[in-house]
């Protein structure tokens, strides 16, 4: 099959290796049709990657283990985390909670941007027909990700008229933002460092303002961080307003500082880190999407093919698209 190596410094070869086998009755092997670029990627971009990455994955069933129920053919998107089945938040669907994941698709085992992956039936979601393979792409980390960290908020969050604001306009900050607007929330926020994310920000219905932590002190009930930098961080901690809740889920491998200080020693407010959703929100997940499908459509900036992995890589890197799909065929 053909596969991407991603080796640092921005580039990446397309090789061909041998495809995946069944080793497991319970495996089957994914037929890749289509893969969303993430943000999270592009460490692995500039770095280089052990496994083959790619983590937002729609395809079809193409061979399956003597014990998967689920037939040859059948669309599906691919649930990220190895997670065990066993433990007590497991057994009640909380799968993103499991204590025992030791692997994510596309991080420590190979994952989307290849011809073919291969997974556990239990990470496999079949979607409807009238999902497309784009469509089921956005329902993992950019609307999944997303509404579950509202939902996990939400028992802090009690008149949906409060001031939210959105720290970051890169793909998981912009569907946020449709997301909250998805869920009721009128009142939405946004800042970034870049002025022309900023703009787009508008576009997709938030007010833009520039980050000021003096002016924005303690003026937003609801404070997403999606941007996973420091000052991001920052401007959460002093923008939340006392009583109100902070979700911390962009991404990042820097550690979060928080500088003690009279300020933040005497504010009451909620801490909330969110990773990513479980499976027990699936089906609401779904519905939420067709309910605003042409809403949640405009994140796909383009969709190219396979072979122009690198260049879609640095004009993603560049800011010039939002969310870009690689299709398989």
């Amino acid at each position: 099959m053909k596969a991407a190596n991603f080796l640092g410094e921005n580039k990446i070869n397309i090789v061909e290796k041998e495809a995946p086998h069944l080793e497991f009755e319970n495996d089957v092997i994914v037929e890749v049709n289509c893969c969303g670029l993430c943000g999270s990627d592009k460490r692995l971009f500039r770095e280089g990657a052990k496994h083959t990455p790619g983590h937002e994955i729609s395809g079809t069933i193409y061979k399956k283990g003597k014990d998967v129920k689920l037939r040859i053919g059948q669309r599906v998107i691919i649930y990220i985390p190895i997670y065990c089945g066993k433990c007590k938040f497991c057994e009640v669907g909380n799968t993103n909670q499991c204590q025992n994941i030791k692997e994510l698709v596309g991080w420590q085992r190979s994952g989307g941007y290849a011809e073919y992956v291969k997974v556990p039936e239990q990470n496999v979601i079949p979607i409807p027909d009238d999902i497309s393979d784009e469509d089921g792409v956005l329902l993992l980390d950019t609307i999944g990700t997303a509404a579950h960290a509202v939902r996990l908020a939400m028992p802090t969050l009690k008149n949906k008229e409060e001031n939210t604001l959105v720290i970051g306009c890169g793909p998981l900050g912009l569907g946020m933002i449709l997301v909250l607007k998805a869920f009721g929330f009128n009142n939405i926020f946004a800042t970034d460092i870049s002025p022309e994310k900023l703009d787009l920000s508008k576009s997709f219905g938030a007010i833009p303002i520039q980050s000021d932590t003096n002016k924005q002190k303690n003026q937003f009930k609801f404070v997403v961080e999606a941007s996973g930098s420091s000052s991001g961080r920052e401007t959460g901690l002093y923008s939340v307003e006392p009583g109100g809740s902070l979700v911390i889920l962009g991404e990042s491998n820097d550690p979060f500082i928080i500088n003690p200080n009279p300020i933040l020693r005497r504010k009451d407010f909620y801490t909330i880190r969110s990773f990513y959703f479980p499976l027990n929100e699936v089906n609401e997940n779904i519905e939420l999407y067709k309910s605003n499908k042409e809403s949640f459509r405009k994140l796909i900036s383009e969709i190219v093919g396979f072979d122009n992995l690198q260049n879609t890589f640095i004009k993603f890197c560049e800011s010039k698209t939002i969310k870009p799909f690689i299709k398989m065929k």
